[in-house]
């Protein structure tokens, strides 16, 4: 434990949470087509069904979705002790990143609570039982996104365009990564604020998103290189 550095585990966690988040995406995709997090009214009903004929594959897709944040958490507290030098505000950014983080991981554990008991009961229950569920469904939908929204928030519009001002200010890594880390913010962050407006806007964001990802790739190598290179 002594030998082992807090910024390459963080590296390490940092190159891990894309590949969890794509082979979880494409284990979701496959076994029902939905997104993890349903939507409501007749898109959840929608949901409802598609997860009911999912099987196991959905669950386990949805499980890397979650290791997916709590990964990027422990990157977030490496990537602090890489760039702490930046100044005492930087902080900031792995404590609201990691907040932000199990916001979003609480968001994506209620649907998985869903999936297991809500989803087949409602499956067997009678059209008028049914239609008291729907209400009790959508509340849980609702909470699910407003979790989501308000830890992406946190994480992308406030964390990560810290990040990016810290690695300009420090050169610690390649500048290219502070520079990506402002767009990601902008489009995902920023301009994230403004999705539940206009889908056209959400669709600009994933933009942000896709940004995000290489961020934590680039992170993740920039850091394990200048760890070798300060070893040889």
């Amino acid at each position: 434990m002594k030998s082992l550095r807090l910024s390459t585990v963080g590296a390490v966690c940092a190159i891990l949470t894309p590949v969890c988040f794509i082979a979880g995406g494409v284990l979701l995709g496959t076994s029902s087509g939905q997104d993890l997090i349903p939507q409501t009214g007749a898109d959840g009903l929608e949901w409802i069904a598609d997860v009911d004929d999912a099987g196991d594959l959905f669950f386990v897709g949805a499980w890397l979705i979650v290791l997916v944040t709590l990964v990027g958490s422990v990157a977030l507290v490496g990537f602090y002790d890489v760039l702490k030098d930046a100044g005492p505000v930087l902080i900031l950014a792995p404590i609201l990143g990691v907040v932000g983080l199990m916001m979003v991981t609480i968001s994506h554990l209620i649907p998985i609570a869903l999936a297991y008991e809500f989803v087949p009961g409602y499956v067997a229950a009678d059209a008028s039982q049914q239609a008291s569920l729907a209400v009790t469904f959508d509340t849980f939908a609702n909470l699910s996104l407003i979790l989501n929204y308000t830890g992406n928030a946190l994480g992308w519009a406030v964390a990560l365009p810290l990040y990016g001002v810290a690695i300009l200010k420090t050169d610690a890594v390649p500048r290219w990564l502070g520079w990506l880390a402002l767009v990601a913010a902008a489009f995902a962050g920023w301009l994230g604020l403004l999705s539940p407006a206009s889908s056209v806007i959400e669709g600009i964001t994933v933009i942000g998103f896709l940004g995000f990802f290489v961020f934590m790739i680039g992170m993740g190598i920039a850091v394990l290189l200048r760890q070798r290179r300060a070893a040889a």
